[in-house]
């Protein structure tokens, strides 16, 4: 019955905890694209194509993308 007591009032304690900061986001950029990658399939020589990639920002401070490489 003692161990049953210490149980409960382990568990009640544990409920009232709050959550990690795991849920919390942590402050500074926070880069998101939509779409990470476009296929061109066949493209005729000499021919230009343009794709634009839509990069997002739901950081809390200023995202910088200082370079670019295309792969």
């Amino acid at each position: 019955m003692k161990k049953l007591f210490i149980v409960i009032i382990a568990l009640f304690l544990t409920a009232l905890v709050p959550p990690a900061t795991s849920a919390q986001t942590a402050p500074g950029p926070k880069m998101v694209i939509e779409e990470k990658e476009f296929d061109f399939k066949e493209v005729q020589e000499g021919k230009i194509v343009e794709h634009a990639f839509r990069v997002l920002n739901e950081g809390t401070q200023l995202l910088q993308i200082r370079t670019v490489r295309p792969g």
